[in-house]
């Protein structure tokens, strides 16, 4: 494996550590779900991340049923059209203090890997830094670790899933030009472009706060990926 390229993030995002071997495993290539991307089938994904016994350690309310979510489609890979994407988790009420994201190649060599304060509960962006961008048409998998006990990393609370960079062809730019911004949300989502619609959704959400238009648009979203996230998280962006 390559070695990470690996930093302290910003406080005022959230920081990750070394991803325990045992911990994360590529998983094998399945067919796709949903609208997958039209030149192969889509490795499987661990979007939902919930089920993890280990999970109950990281709440503050051991008896809460939130789980820990990667924003991302649980059955097929969630392209991008940009070779910096945004990538969001939902973080329940936890007693972790520190998030490691990760990100790896199809061979799981490690790419980046940063340190997070996890400042509070709700949707966390992960940003990557100027100096990593993905390679067009390559697969890649991304992991989020809530480190529930700094001595025990084997007990993380994992999540991840895929992404691939793939530019956008240019009658989806055509119709994109032609298009409302709730309307690109769709577009996107039937190109099966998930992380654009994600950040789109993010994006209207600063203009138009609280909106039933962006919150419906957020069920359906969720819904396409497999995910069910209340839309009031969608208003509640830090």
């Amino acid at each position: 494996m390559i070695p990470f390229t690996h930093v302290e993030a910003k406080p005022s995002l959230i920081l990750p550590i070394v991803l325990a071997a045992s911990v994360f495993s590529i998983p094998s290539p399945a067919t796709a779900a949903f609208d997958p991307p039209p030149d192969r089938g889509a490795p499987a994904g661990t979007a939902g991340g919930g089920s993890r016994s280990v999970g109950q350690n990281c709440l503050q309310d051991p008896q809460s049923l939130e789980s820990f979510i990667a924003l991302s489609p649980q059955n097929f890979v969630g392209l991008t059209a940009s070779e910096q994407p945004e990538l969001w988790v939902y973080v329940p009420p936890t007693v972790a203090k520190t998030l490691e994201f990760s990100l790896f190649d199809d061979q799981q060599n490690g790419v980046y890997q940063a340190n997070i304060a996890v400042p509070h509960a709700g949707l966390v962006k992960l940003p990557l830094p100027e100096t990593v961008k993905l390679e067009p048409q390559k697969f890649y998998y991304w992991t989020a670790a809530l480190a529930c006990d700094t001595t025990h990393r084997t007990d993380d609370w994992v999540v991840g899933s895929w992404v691939k960079y793939q530019p956008i062809d240019p009658s989806l730019q055509q119709a994109l030009a032609r298009s409302n911004p709730l309307q690109k949300v769709d577009l996107y989502i039937q190109a099966g472009f998930w992380y654009e619609a994600l950040h789109q959704l993010t994006e209207l959400q600063k203009v138009q706060p609280s909106s039933p238009d962006l919150e419906a648009q957020w069920v359906i979203l969720m819904q396409s990926a497999g995910l069910s996230l209340d839309p009031t998280h969608l208003s509640a962006l830090p």
